[in-house]
């Protein structure tokens, strides 16, 4: 993440995308978010005035619970020291096409004559699913681009499932690996009592990143294995960046929480 401290504007700083692109793509943009005490072991404190602002640019295949998870952030002013632009495509973008945007916008926003436009990080968030070979194709670009490859196998729930548990799941495995995520997504139900709120799960940020480590593996090509999701890595850079606010509404929901399991024991 650069060092050098910016001022970002309230605007959106760059809204073109590929031509093909423009009336299919979803971008959701939030303000900025200040840092306070982390409550993770490795995070290092630092001081207020010197952390710099953030500019990410998280591009998704399109699923609705990757638009939901980063809702919070999207929709709260609150967040002073973020700027999160979602782009998510209601086509379902492959990798392919993810990598093609993602070197689109960086080329767009290296040229910019605006000084806010400049990222600080790109992420491609994919599952594995049946793009496992695009991904492989994907991944050396990826990291020549200096782009962040966020891999969930076999499907984005599986990160919100470690938001609950923190074990590997004792999913029963169809004979059609193809089957896997559609499974997997109508299993989750009967496991986590009251079903996924991907929206509210980001108040379990801690909890997540710890499972969702300590559960993970690669393959031999780097790609996560099944039941496995570097989604970790996303949320720890986040972070830093959304706290104390985060923390504050933590703290908010479980006085909520505890009020309405109150009031339904009368």
């Amino acid at each position: 993440m650069a060092e050098t401290k910016r001022t970002y504007s309230k605007g959106n700083p760059e809204e073109e995308l590929l031509p093909q692109q423009k009336k299919k793509t979803v971008e959701i943009e939030a303000s900025h978010a200040l840092v306070g005490k982390t409550q993770i072991a490795n995070y290092q404190k630092t001081d207020l005035q010197e952390m710099p602002k953030a500019f990410f640019v998280i591009i998704s295949g399109g699923e609705v619970r990757e638009k939901d998870y980063f809702k919070i952030i999207s929709v709260h002013d609150k967040f002073k020291r973020i700027k999160l632009e979602f782009i998510a495509d209601p086509q379902k973008l492959s990798p392919d096409g993810m990598l093609e945007l993602a070197e689109y916008k960086k080329a767009r926003y290296t040229t910019s004559q605006n000084e806010d436009a400049e990222t600080d990080n790109i992420y491609l968030i994919s599952d594995v699913d049946h793009f496992m070979t695009e991904l492989i194709r994907i991944k050396p670009r990826c990291e020549r681009e200096g782009f962040r490859l966020i891999i969930s196998n076999s499907c984005f729930e599986i990160w919100l499932y470690y938001a609950y548990c923190d074990s590997i799941p004792n999913f029963p495995l169809p004979l059609d690996p193809l089957k896997i995520s559609s499974k997997f997504k109508g299993w989750l139900p009967s496991v986590i009592r009251g079903g996924i709120k991907p929206d509210k799960a980001i108040l379990s940020i801690y909890p997540n990143i710890e499972n969702a480590k300590k559960n993970y593996k690669e393959d031999e090509n780097g790609i996560p294995m099944l039941f496995s999701t570097n989604m970790y890595s996303l949320a720890e850079d986040l972070l830093p960046l959304i706290e104390p606010e985060l923390t504050n509404m933590i703290e908010e929901n479980k006085k909520m929480e505890a009020k309405f399991r109150g009031r339904n024991k009368k």
